[in-house]
C-alpha cells in the first residue's frame, strides 16, 4: 500500500517548486485527497494502483487553490485553463478567478476521479 510520502516525489517533479514555502500546504491537500479516496472507495488504506491518480488529484487542487504561485502557474502553461466543476483558472491569472473554498474544490476533484475510484470501491455493510 503507497502513503503520502510516496505522493509527494512525484507532485514535486510535476510542480517543481523552487523553496520548501508551499511544501506544508500540498501536504494538507495530500493528507486530506487521502482521507477523500479512503472516504469515496470505502478502504482503510488507498491501493498501489491509485498512486498516480493520488498525486493528480493533489496536482489539480493545488493548480486550483494556489494558482497565484509561479511554479504552479507555469505548471499549467501560457493561456491554458485548468477546470474543476464550476471554477477555472486561466494561466496568468494570479488566482483572480478562484471563488471556491478548498473543501468545494477538493469535493469536485474527487468525482472528476471518479472512473478511476470507481475500481477500487467497495460496498459497505
Amino acid at each position: 500500500m503507497i502513503s503520502a510520502a510516496d505522493v509527494w516525489p512525484i507532485v514535486k517533479s510535476r510542480i517543481p517548486l523552487e523553496d520548501d514555502t508551499h511544501k506544508p500546504v500540498i501536504y494538507s491537500y495530500i493528507a486530506e485527497i487521502e482521507y477523500r479516496i479512503k472516504h469515496y472507495c470505502n478502504i482503510q488504506r488507498v491501493p498501489d494502483g491509485l498512486l498516480y491518480v493520488w498525486a493528480s488529484m493533489v496536482i489539480d487542487v493545488a493548480r486550483v487553490e494556489l494558482s497565484n504561485v509561479e511554479e504552479i502557474e507555469d505548471s499549467v502553461g501560457g493561456g491554458a485553463t485548468v477546470k474543476v466543476g464550476d471554477t477555472s483558472v486561466s494561466g496568468g491569472s494570479a488566482g483572480g478567478g478562484v471563488t471556491n473554498t478548498s473543501k468545494s474544490v477538493i469535493d469536485q476533484v474527487v468525482t472528476n476521479y471518479r472512473i478511476d475510484l470507481n475500481h477500487y470501491r467497495r460496498m459497505r455493510w
